[in-house]
């Protein structure tokens, strides 16, 4: 602890907030506790300045994530400079807990937050994309993988109120997002809570120089992959192949068709389109400005940020679409927050984003492409009219052109607004509160529609081009129509503080009452009743000195989806922390700079059901007609899903350079609601119909462990890492499922596996490429196929139960699911002088889906073939030993054409995210221009994957061929600080 001189009395202090090598450090807390003085932030030059009266001995605490905290002793006047050295292990980092901020060396708790400072490094346009790679067990929009047959995503909390998503918030406003993964972390929210939550705080003014920031960039997308199109002779050749091993006669494409298609020489009468180039645009531009202004004094603070967006649309039109597809976004928001005066102070948060976005009629615009083949000419007449085929009556070109569009603008809305009083006249430490929070997202379409006269080839006439026309369609004027949806939310709360410390001992609680509403539209008479959840929530905490922390937090709460004698659940969790580097065995040791332990207990719940089904204690009746009938029977002990989360951890710092933490955490989740497949039909009741009961139960478990180094080389270069690997698995312990005979392989296909686990049927390789490879192989196999029977080059499929029948009784669990048992990132950032460098990496493993429809299927739309499918299997190639590398093809699908091990896909990849390097402007240029601060930029995201997908023709994030590419991004920008 240093000592400031300076003379007691009311008075301005000015400092300023400094590194070990001189540079100026913005965004630094001072604060001077157990005073009525606003604590201030010091400015992007690093200055500060405390205004207010201060007693001899006071305690002024300086505090800047990534550094250590700094306590001076107030005694004399004098500027404050202040310098804070750097921490790797982040011990003084804050830490956004529901029940308050702490510093991380405090929380018991498994928490993670990701600061402004994290954010900035991003040029990510969404919070979510932003998120990925940085925060450990929080991947593909699950925190800690899943642990439930239903509903498993987190609870998303903006600025404490519970919101649908953060979509909504522009990144730039965003001042950090926790991560609360343990029921420590999050049994205040009762059966919101099991999942996990996400809480996000936006940016809010503070006590210091007044800044005005400006971020503009622009972005060019250009597609990672494209499909392999095939040309219109490949095509022919393979249609012929799939229509002779179907058992047809004859040819579609005769070898003369074939030749002409090859060379081109006549497009009119043998096209060669590729509908995937004509129409989709490899290249997205996006241009996206954000201006902020941020500052107060000690009554009065604010932040407001205004940003604008616009995107592109990746469609390719003819230019007489009567509007321009692609989005505008206008984002708006303001923090207020003031103080009447030494007992009374509040706060006004206000925001609103419009999403503007026009878009096709047709919302299958790459499904559609792979409909037409590249044999047709298109795609209009020579007069211009839209053609299709007898099997498609629309076209990728019609949906895009000549269908109409449809204009969607939403809006979020938010309004949220409190009081706090101190009430320390009452009892020192004690304050009170309220607030009132908004949340509506109205949203209104108008469908603009049309029609169009469609044209066919004439396939009578073959020496020329010739159409007619098809279905009795007529050009039609653009007729609009409107429609309105909205659905908000309400939350009122109030709560009830108390903080004091006794010598050594200090000792904290708070008690909470809020009311949930959320409604949204519906013809659903139950929905339209507005969901409430009622919460009385408690915590308190204790410490000894800096030793030793613990937290008891519970919460009850209810809601009306369950039945009125059950309505209410008790959440209580206990976490504690153990920091041994404040000992004295410890305190000054050269090695070990931070070392923590730390574990808690605790139960939470979640009420997402996975049903559509609202008061499901009660029966359901629907109506048919004149008819009333029973649909589901009600339970009137539904209750929600219960977990038991346990957690344990360690966080070490060593050499002030290098930190290591680990987590351990166990959760049994029961109470899961199904349907009872055990119980059996009932007087005509089906299964179907009869009640849902909370017999399901999920165990989970995992690790994350988190690997940081940092170190200032000197005054020009400085050197930082970290990284993270995260494991979770589960196992259905119970799915109350009827064991289905012992003339099954596996009986059971949920209870002992993991959620989502994948089934198909496993090849049988044993006659060295596991197909049948002859009529006669098939007939001495004894096999015989439910569904299609099997065709020479079909896949030969193990007989698990040995009955001589393949069938649903062989499945097999193969493979992992489509959440991924493992997940890593990692971050680096250097600075030399002017420029930074910073990259981030992500990956996935042990997570697997199965390939199926376009890319894959040859039989999808009556024909779709790939570069695969070039070598499919024929009786010449394999008779030549060529390589082979798809079943034999069909038009109307085989047996191949189900899950089996050769369409199941590993999804593990190793991703560059992103990479960025900036330039900081010096000081003398940009002040001629009055501006404290200007950086240039330039960043690439999504630059490579490393993978082992079967096709080059989709990247791993995609889930198909016929959905939209995966896109890298390069983005040019600046940042000027005024």
């Amino acid at each position: 602890m240093e000592h400031a001189n300076a003379q007691q009395g009311d008075f301005t202090l000015n400092g300023s907030v400094k590194d070990v090598f001189g540079h100026e450090l913005p965004g630094a807390t001072i604060s001077c506790p157990e005073t009525d003085i606003s604590s201030t932030v010091s400015g992007e030059d690093g200055s500060f300045i405390i205004k207010g009266s201060l007693t001899q001995n006071q305690v002024i605490i300086i505090s800047l994530n990534n550094y250590k905290s700094k306590e001076i002793i107030f005694q004399e006047e004098e500027d404050l400079n202040i310098v804070l050295e750097s921490d790797v292990s982040g011990r003084d980092n804050t830490i956004s807990l529901l029940t308050g901020d702490r510093t991380k060396s405090s929380v018991g708790a498994s928490a993670f937050t990701l600061t402004a400072d994290a954010l900035s490094r991003t040029r990510a346009t969404g919070l979510g994309s932003a998120l990925t790679g940085r925060i450990p067990g929080y991947a593909n929009g699950y925190i800690r993988g899943k642990s439930t047959l239903n509903g498993d995503s987190p609870t998303i909390i903006v600025d404490g109120m519970v919101t649908d998503n953060y979509g909504y918030l522009n990144l730039n406003d965003v001042e950090s997002v926790t991560v609360l993964k343990d029921a420590a972390a999050t049994s205040l929210y009762g059966f919101q809570s099991a999942s996990g939550i996400v809480s996000v705080k936006t940016k809010k003014g503070y006590n210091g120089e007044s800044t005005i920031k400006v971020t503009a960039n622009y972005t060019m997308e250009d597609a990672m992959v494209s499909p392999t199109v095939l040309n219109s002779a490949q095509y022919a050749s393979l249609y012929n192949e799939a229509w002779a091993n179907d058992g047809n006669s004859g040819t579609i494409y005769s070898p003369y068709d074939i030749e002409q298609y090859a060379s081109g020489e006549n497009l009119d009468l043998y096209p060669n389109n590729n509908w995937y180039d004509m129409f989709i645009d490899p290249l997205v531009e996006t241009q996206n400005i954000h201006v902020s202004g941020r500052g107060g004094s000690e009554t009065f603070k604010y932040y407001v940020g205004m940003g604008y967006l616009h995107q592109d649309s990746p469609y390719q039109t003819d230019g007489t679409v009567s509007e321009t597809y692609g989005t505008n976004q206008f984002s708006l928001g303001s923090n207020l927050d003031i103080k009447v005066n030494d007992y009374i102070s509040g706060y006004m948060n206000l925001s609103a984003k419009v999403n503007n976005n026009i878009d096709t009629k047709g919302s299958n615009i790459y499904t559609s492409i792979f409909n037409q083949p590249p044999t047709i000419y298109g795609p209009t007449t020579p007069e211009g009219h839209v053609i299709i085929t007898e099997t498609d009556a629309t076209s990728t070109y019609a949906l895009i052109n000549r269908s109409g569009y449809v204009k969607t603008t939403g809006t979020n809305i938010t309004s949220l607004s409190g009081l706090n009083i101190d009430l320390k006249k009452l009892l020192p430490g004690l304050s009170a509160g309220g607030d009132l929070m908004y949340y509506s997202t109205p949203t209104s379409y108008i469908n603009a529609s049309t029609d169009y006269v469609r044209y066919r080839r004439d396939e009578t006439v073959t020496d020329s081009l010739a159409f007619v026309q098809y279905g009795s369609n007529e050009d039609e004027p653009l007729t609009l129509a409107k429609t309105v949806s909205t659905s908000y939310r309400t939350q009122f709360q109030g709560h009830l503080s108390y903080e004091n410390t006794f010598g050594d001992h200090g000792v904290s609680s708070n008690v909470l009452i809020q009311k949930q509403y959320y409604s949204a539209p519906s013809n659903d008479d139950d929905a339209i009743e507005p969901y409430i959840k009622m919460t009385y929530g408690f915590n308190a905490s204790y410490s000894y000195k800096n030793l030793f922390y613990a937290d008891f937090v519970s919460s009850v709460q209810g809601s009306e989806q369950f039945n009125s004698g059950s309505r209410y659940g008790y959440f209580p969790s206990l976490s504690a922390a153990l920091v041994l580097s404040n000992y004295d065995f410890l305190k000054n040791d050269k090695t070990v700079s931070f070392l923590k332990f730390y574990a808690s207990h605790g139960y939470t719940g979640n009420d997402n059901l996975g049903t559509s089904d609202r008061y499901l204690y009660k029966d359901n009746l629907t109506s048919s007609g004149t008819r009333i009938f029973e649909d589901r029977l009600g339970n009137p002990n539904i209750t929600w899903e219960t977990s038991r989360i346990a957690n344990i951890g360690f966080e070490i710092g060593l050499w002030d350079q290098l930190s290591l933490s680990f987590e351990y955490f166990d959760d049994k989740r029961t109470d899961i609601l199904l349907n009872n497949q055990i119980i059996p039909s009932m007087n005509g009741v089906a299964s179907s119909s009869l009640p849902l009961m909370n017999q399901g139960e999920v165990q989970s478990y995992g690790f994350e462990t988190v690997l940081g180094y940092q170190k200032d080389f000197s005054e020009d270069l400085s050197f930082g890492v970290n990284g993270y690997f995260a494991f979770n698995d589960n196992e259905v312990v119970n799915a109350a499922e009827l064991y289905k005979g012992d003339d099954y392989a596996y009986p059971y296909t949920t209870t002992g596996q993991r959620i989502g686990q994948n089934w198909g049927y496993l090849i049988d390789y044993s006659n060295g490429n596991g197909y049948f490879n002859s009529e006669a192989e098939i007939t001495g196999s004894g096999l015989s196929y439910d569904g299609n029977s099997p065709r020479p080059g079909d896949f030969k499929y193990q007989d698990l139960n040995n009955d001589g029948v393949i069938d649903t009784r062989d499945r097999a669990p193969m493979g992992y699911s489509s959440i991924p048992r493992i997940t890593y990132g990692g971050e680096l950032n250097m600075k030399w002088k002017r420029f930074d460098l910073s990259a981030l990496v992500f990956g996935q493993s042990q997570v697997t889906s199965f390939n199926s429809g376009a890319g894959y299927y040859e039989s999808y739309s009556g024909g779709t073939f790939f570069s695969q499918h070039l070598n499919a299997w024929t009786p010449e190639r394999y008779a030549n030993g060529d390589e082979i590398t798809a079943p034999a093809l069909s038009l109307n699908g085989s047996s191949s054409n189900t899950a089996n091990n050769y369409y199941l896909q590993d999804k593990s990849y190793f991703q560059l995210r992103e990479v960025t390097l900036s330039y900081s402007i010096p000081e003398n240029w940009s002040n001629t221009m009055s501006m404290k601060d200007a950086r240039i930029f330039f960043s690439a995201r999504n630059l490579f994957y490393l993978d082992n997908m079967k096709s080059d023709d989709q990247t791993v994030a995609m889930s198909g061929v016929n959905t939209s590419p995966s896109r890298r991004a390069f983005v040019l920008g600046f940042n000027l600080t005024f």
